[in-house]
Parts: structure tokens; sequence; C-alpha cells
């Protein structure tokens, strides 16, 4: 598909909560709780009456952060959850890093379908993680004599942990951030410059938050918890950003062997959701829903597994050949900071424009909830596109294993 050819689907209502810092003020929330918060946001933004939505698409990397192992029904259960019709079916997508981007893709693929063959018109996608509940594993196997039973002495293996290696390839995200950022001629200084401008840049954007009476960030909305000595909490920040300076950063011990990644300039581990409702324009027109935004084109690709922080260079690439116009049309950038060595390949290689690109911070200050992160980074970059007034943005994220997803958007307002 090229260009003209692909068919308007638009962007019915996006929402997405506050970012939670590890065992924060979300900790206490299963995935399957704050993506329902972000879905019935998206649904009341939209104005939508749900029964009219025909599908749910879900994302949630970290399984098991729920208790009783739920998670395995995730996107059913906040489907439910959403009182969607019984018949709405779910489907859970994974996809790593780009599994928030991956729901919409999902949606748009199943919306562009002949109806003889799919005939969802509306879909609701999300995506949520508690990374601060991802478990301990005891990898102990059952016994043959008592199926229910388990043998003594399995390994014990941090689950967050063992998600960040990839063992096939013999290497670990950092690593592969390392590796990327040292061919690409990245130095750490510029990293932890880049690190202090996402703090900057976030900190910047909080203080004009709509919530603070401001503009800014209009895809967050608040929420209501408990945090874990049991005070109520009224969160409306990304909780991860924090004041920082370079020389502080410069400070702190590289972990990798060309020593490009320090715990200052790699993405925060972090809880959060956000969710996107997407509809076939003609149907979102006869429900009287917005139709101002849609989805113009998407890409995905493989990259090379211990450079996989390239990912967004071809998938951008593909998405902009899609939507039919080229990089110099795009207005606006929002690319997941996995890490700063990372950040600075791509936009190494793309040349990118730092002024247009993650004006309100990245993924280094704000948090990357994996399986949030794509849905985020649509959401946020739709409403700073109707605060700038850009007719074109794309959202992208590298990915774990050596791939890229980009989702370009459309202002079909804008002249």
């Amino acid at each position: 598909m090229k260009g003209k050819s692909l068919p308007s689907v638009v962007i019915a209502g996006a929402a997405r909560t506050p970012i939670g810092v590890k065992c924060g003020t979300l900790c206490n929330l299963a995935a399957e709780n704050l993506a329902a918060l972000a879905c019935e946001e998206a649904i009341r933004r939209s104005g939508v009456d749900r029964s009219k939505i025909d599908a749910a698409v879900g994302a949630n990397v970290y399984q098991f952060t729920a208790p009783g192992a739920q998670d395995i029904y995730f996107p059913r259960n906040v489907g439910l959850r959403c009182h969607l019709n019984t018949e709405t079916p779910a489907l859970m997508v994974q996809r790593i890093c780009g599994s928030g981007l991956q729901t919409v893709v999902n949606g748009f693929q199943q919306i562009a379908l002949p109806q003889e063959v799919e005939d969802a018109r509306m879909v609701l996608c999300f995506g949520a993680e508690t990374m601060s509940r991802a478990p301990r594993i005891l990898r102990g196997p059952r016994t043959q004599a008592n199926f229910w039973e388990f043998a003594e002495g399995g390994a014990v293996e941090d689950s967050l942990l063992a998600g960040l290696n990839h063992d096939l390839a013999s290497t670990s995200m950092m690593l592969t951030a390392d590796e990327y950022g040292h061919r690409m001629e990245i130095s750490r200084h510029q990293c932890d410059v880049f690190a202090e401008l996402s703090h900057t840049r976030a900190r910047k954007a909080y203080r004009e938050n709509y919530l603070n009476g401001g503009d800014g960030l209009r895809g967050m909305f608040p929420i209501d918890t408990t945090d874990l000595g049991g005070r109520e909490v009224h969160l409306a920040r990304d909780e991860c950003v924090r004041k920082t300076t370079l020389d502080v950063l410069e400070k702190l011990p590289g972990f990798t062997p060309n020593g490009l990644v320090s715990p200052g300039n790699a993405s925060e581990i972090c809880d959060g959701a956000a969710a996107v409702l997407i509809a076939d324009r003609a149907r979102a027109e006869e429900l009287g829903l917005p139709t101002r935004y849609e989805v113009a084109g998407y890409g995905v690709a493989g990259v090379e597994p211990r450079v996989m922080g390239r990912g967004p260079v071809p998938s951008i690439q593909q998405a902009l050949a899609k939507a039919g116009i080229e990089q110099k049309d795009v207005g606006l950038f929002e690319i997941n900071e996995a890490f700063a060595a990372q950040f600075l390949g791509v936009e190494k290689e793309l040349g990118l424009d730092r002024e247009i690109t993650n004006v309100n911070g990245g993924a280094i200050a704000i948090g990357h909830p994996l399986g949030a992160t794509g849905a985020r980074l649509i959401t946020d970059l739709m409403y700073e596109m109707e605060r700038r007034g850009v007719k074109y943005g794309c959202a992208s994220a590298c990915i774990g294993g050596g791939q890229g997803v980009a989702v370009v958007i459309r202002d079909t307002e804008s002249k």
C-alpha cells in the first residue's frame, strides 16, 4: 500500500496515565487496572457509545504482574471492565518495546481489511505495564510422579532482568545501545548532555501542563490512588522526572564496554498505561466522533539484533513512504529514548532536528513502561501537534531482538 491508497483511519480519542516511578505511586495497580483507567478516559474523550466499539487490542509485556496470573486475560478483562459488548473480541499483541504502537498497527489492519474478511470499524487500542511488580520466578520443573508438585532446587530468576537480555544474540539491551552508539561514534559526554536535556524538557512540560493551568501534555489525566504507606495520592505528573545536572550525570559509572550507558542516560523502569481509540473515518463521522487526526502510515522492520536500537531508522522510512511524504514534511517526532546512545545513533543516522524531536522530554526522564510506551508516544504526539499546529507527526520505537516500529499521524485540518 502506498500513500493515497491507504484507508482513512482516524484517532477518535487518546489518553495516558501519568508515568509512575518504579515502586512508586502506581506500583499497587496491576497493568489491567491502569489500562482500564486509560481506556475509560480515551472513551470519555471520544464521546463514543462504547457499544459501538468492535474490537479491543491490548499490549502487556511483563506477564504475571497481576495477582493469580490474571495477565493472560489482560485485553479481555480490560474490555469487560470498560463495559464493551460481551461479543466484542479482545486480542493481546506483544512486540516488546513497540507493543503499544503495534496495537494501533493491528487495529488499523483490522479496519483496513475488506468487510467480508474483518468487519471491525472501530478498535480500542491500549497498552499497560507495571514493571514494579515483575516477579521473581523459581524455575522448578514439575515432577513425573505428581504433575501438581515441583522438584526442589530450581533456579531463581528475576523476570525483569531476564527480559532485558537477548540470549540468542549473546547480548543485552544496554549492550546493544552501547554497540550501536559506538558504531555511530557517539561519546559518553553526548549521551549525558542529551539525558540532561530530556529531564530539562520534561520539567518544562510539567510546568506547562494543562493540569497546572497551561496547555501542555493534554493527553495525560490524573489518577487518585493510595501509596505504599496507605496514604491517598492525587498523581498528576510524570513521577520519574527529576532535576539533575550534567556534572551529576557524568560522574555516574558506565555499565558497558564502551562506557556509553549509565544509570542516568538510560530509560527509567516504571509503571503506566495509555489508550488510543481508532475508527474508520466514515464510521466516526456517522457517530459524530472526532476525526481531525488520522493514521497516515506505519512501518515495521527488522535490524541486526546486536544494534537493535537503530530499529526506528528503517521503520520510519517505511512509514513515511506509506504515508506518501518525506522526512522534511514531519513537524514533530516522538522517538522512544530507550538509551541516550541508541537515540543519538538514530538521530545521527536520520539527521533529525532535535528542536522538533521529543520536545517534552522522553523515556530517559519520563520512563518506559514497555507495553504502554507506544500508545503514550502517539497520545503525546497528537496533542502536541495540535498545540503547535503541525500537519505530520511520527512516533517510533526500537525493539529488543532487533526491530523497529513507526506510525505517522496526519492533522487533516492543518494546511
